[in-house]
């Protein structure tokens, strides 16, 4: 007998008939992830964090993604505003009083605007009390991309399913991704739960912080909403920060 979740159609087809049945052309070609529903339909069907998904999609090519103020734009591949680099340098020199061909790059000296003293790190930056290392467990974990299941909030699985491992609640699968990188493999976690959601959470805010910081400085010096969108993107790109909506 078929499962519930084979019933389901996959990622990539939901987020496509999601954008050319919510969108309204008139006015974009996109769908906001949370003001046109999507987010909250998309927890509905899956029954787990759109965020996460909606970044593996736009690492893949299979949809474009542009941070704004609550969330992110998503378009079907291709059809999204290109980044504007040539834009972005001129605007981001004008800012800074610096000529083009600075030595650092146009997205290192913008994210110096909001972080001067340079990006916090998870988990250590985000756990508010040291813990001993009796009081962590060690995760052992695939060299590879790591996602959530279809289906779940705290199994933790590799593209080809070869790397499975079953979190003790959500908090600490999200403790995992984001701490795992490509190359690091042993992750520690505190055994306390409330340390690890408390960091989650902390991380979480931060990162929704800095992508509207770095809007509200760029469209603030260049008054155009394209530009700041791109400069946005490129600095939450570079870093590695997780794009979250508020709900």
């Amino acid at each position: 007998m078929e499962t519930e979740e084979a019933k389901r159609v996959n990622y990539e087809d939901f987020f496509k008939e999601a954008i050319i049945r919510l969108r309204d052309t008139s006015k974009s070609r996109g769908i906001h992830s949370v003001y046109s529903g999507f987010n909250q339909a998309f927890r509905k069907y899956y029954g787990e964090d759109p965020v996460k998904v909606t970044q593996m999609l736009a690492a893949e090519g299979k949809i474009g993604i542009r941070p704004v103020k609550g969330g992110v734009m998503i378009y079907l591949p291709g059809e999204g505003p290109a980044l504007r680099r040539d834009l972005g340098e001129e605007a981001l020199s004008k800012i800074l009083g610096k000529p083009k061909g600075m030595e650092q790059t146009w997205y290192e000296q913008g994210i110096g605007l909001v972080a001067p003293e340079g990006v916090k790190r998870f988990p250590q930056d985000f756990l508010d009390m040291s813990i001993d290392n009796k009081e962590i467990n060690v995760i052992n974990v695939a060299g590879t991309l790591l996602q959530f299941a279809p289906g779940s909030n705290t199994l933790i699985v590799s593209p080809r399913k070869h790397f499975r491992y079953e979190a003790k609640n959500p908090a600490e699968a999200k403790y995992i991704l984001y701490a795992h990188t490509i190359g690091e493999t042993v992750i520690k976690i505190p055994k306390n739960n409330q340390v690890v959601f408390r960091a989650v959470v902390n991380y979480e805010k931060y990162c929704q912080m800095l992508a509207e910081q770095c809007f509200d400085q760029f469209i603030k010096h260049t008054n155009d909403e394209n530009i700041a969108e791109d400069l946005t993107a490129e600095v939450i790109r570079k870093l590695g920060l997780i794009i979250l909506s508020k709900e």
